[in-house]
């Protein structure tokens, strides 16, 4: 997909060395395509402080070490993955600052009205994602379902909505508990790199616009597709390097959707006034 929308997933196209352009698929949280400076970071060099404030640590890093396990780089260039993978959008820059301020809400809340174009219209109609586990997720969001999914398999939409946004020290709790757990099922989760997830979110995302296009208002997600929603959720826990803390998708989460009870099926939407605002 080409077109460059503002959404809670994202596009992406790298500018290689040569000239020739890799597009990156849309994947949760990271929502704008950006062209990347081929200006390699350097290993213990000072950035900016000014693009340091903005939440980017190092320039654009070499092709080569987004195929690196994300925690070596972490490691390498002593920076947590948010701010080191910055200059790739607010996806990641505005997490850095928010982990920086422990002050959450200006990412959770920064796609919010990009979702009234797409959530909020006649055309979002219901539509019944059936899962491996016979639970079954009602959503409105036909341009990248891969959000509700990614939000809802991982448990997200079923916290206390306000903590999670206000209360920086419940979220890291949380956030600490739930990526403790995802090292034990992801497999290779202490090696996953930032082209893991590309490829990861490429068919994913291919599947699920496919399935809400095949002219029903239900369809069937294997568990392939749930498994890389896990993907996701630990690449965003590895992004926090060592030393732990919040994952900010969580409190998007919060911001987006709820559930009007935790055996629910049907997705409800903030921007749809469906949900009580948590930021207010």
């Amino acid at each position: 997909m080409a077109a460059t929308l503002f959404r809670f997933g994202f596009l992406l196209a790298i500018s290689l060395a040569d000239e020739e352009t890799l597009e990156v698929p849309a994947f949760q949280l990271l929502q704008t395509k950006v062209q990347l400076s081929k200006t390699p970071a350097t290993k213990g060099g000072e950035q900016n402080q000014s693009q340091i404030a903005a939440g980017i640590c190092a320039p654009a890093l070499p092709k080569q070490e987004l195929s690196e396990p994300i925690l070596e780089l972490s490691a390498l260039y002593d920076q947590d993955g948010w701010c080191l993978f910055g200059y790739l959008g607010t996806w990641a820059s505005e997490c850095a600052i928010a982990r920086r301020k422990h002050n959450v809400i200006k990412f959770a809340t920064q796609w919010f009205d990009q979702y009234a174009t797409y959530i909020n219209v006649p055309w979002a109609t219901p539509f019944a994602l059936r899962l491996p586990d016979n639970r079954t997720l009602i959503i409105r969001d036909h341009i990248y379902p891969l959000d509700d999914l990614y939000c809802y398999v991982n448990g997200w939409y079923s916290l206390p909505r306000h903590e999670v946004v206000n209360n920086f020290s419940y979220l890291e709790e949380v956030s600490n508990r739930f990526c403790d757990h995802l090292a034990e099922i992801v497999p290779g989760y202490h090696n996953i790199s930032l082209t893991d997830l590309v490829n990861e979110s490429k068919a994913d995302e291919a599947f699920l616009e496919n399935l809400m296009k095949n002219g029903a208002d239900t369809g069937y997600v294997p568990q392939s597709v749930i498994d890389g929603m896990y993907l996701h959720a630990a690449t965003k826990c590895v992004m926090r390097g060592h030393n732990r803390g919040a994952v900010c998708d969580i409190a998007s989460c919060a911001t987006r959707g709820c559930l009007s009870s935790p055996s629910s099926s049907q997705l409800l939407y903030g921007v749809r006034g469906e949900c009580e605002s948590v930021t207010g």
